[in-house]
């Protein structure tokens, strides 16, 4: 009899040890981070390095404005240098987030303007600001561009229209924020004495209305609580 209950109480501390396991063990969540501004229009004076070293904001809340924002985007013909994580020359925008992101990311984006080809790279916990670029010049260290958890190369169609860019497979842990930043594709190198030459293009990206709400989704899995985003 007392073996039997020595038996049973066992069982029950190593059936119930499972059980916290499994509630403890965290699930994928789906996640969407929507592109957010404040000025519209011209949405560059939100984040143009020149002006505001911040970069725009993304967030979970569905856009409310009744006018969208917008950011434009161009390869001016020589440069700029794609080669940065979190360059304010470039569309960029950062979230708070934490936890495990893995397979498919995906960012819905609204453009106005000419074609042009362009990569969308993400990156977790870059700082506000923060401008990592690999270097132009081959006498400093070029160390300083991080390589993204993710990109992909997208066109974008002429005129007005809506983009999917889908980053495949990715796998990241993000401590406290994720950054998306869109940029043009780098120079074509021609053979002596062609040189580097781009395609001349300037479009722009809308955002933050019902009617244009960019959004980056992909599953998440929470660092603690039931939520990635706070």
């Amino acid at each position: 009899m007392k073996r039997s209950l020595i038996a049973a109480l066992v069982a029950g501390l190593v059936f119930s040890g499972l059980s916290v396991a499994e509630a403890k063990k965290a699930k994928p969540v789906a996640t969407s981070l929507y592109l957010h501004g404040a000025t519209p229009v011209v949405g560059e004076n939100d984040s143009f390095s020149l002006v505001n070293e911040a970069f725009l904001p993304m967030d979970k809340n569905e856009p409310t404005a009744a006018e969208p924002r917008s950011r434009w985007i161009t390869n001016y013909l020589a440069g700029p240098n794609s080669q940065c994580a979190g360059n304010n020359l470039f569309p960029v925008w950062s979230g708070a987030l934490a936890g495990t992101i893995k397979g498919d990311v995906k960012l819905t984006f609204n453009t106005i303007g000419t074609p042009g080809d362009v990569v969308v790279r993400i990156w977790p916990d870059v700082g506000q600001g923060s401008s990592l670029c690999d270097s132009e010049n081959p006498a400093a260290p070029a160390e300083n561009y991080l390589d993204p958890a993710g990109e992909v190369v997208v066109s974008l169609p002429p005129g007005p229209g809506t983009v999917e860019a889908v980053m495949k497979n990715v796998n990241f842990k993000a401590l406290g924020s994720v950054v998306i930043q869109i940029s043009p594709v780098v120079a074509v190198d021609l053979p002596s004495p062609g040189g580097a030459v781009l395609t001349p293009m300037f479009s722009r990206v809308l955002y933050d209305t019902p009617d244009f709400a960019s959004v980056l989704e992909f599953s998440c899995i929470p660092a603690s609580g039931t939520e990635c985003t706070p």
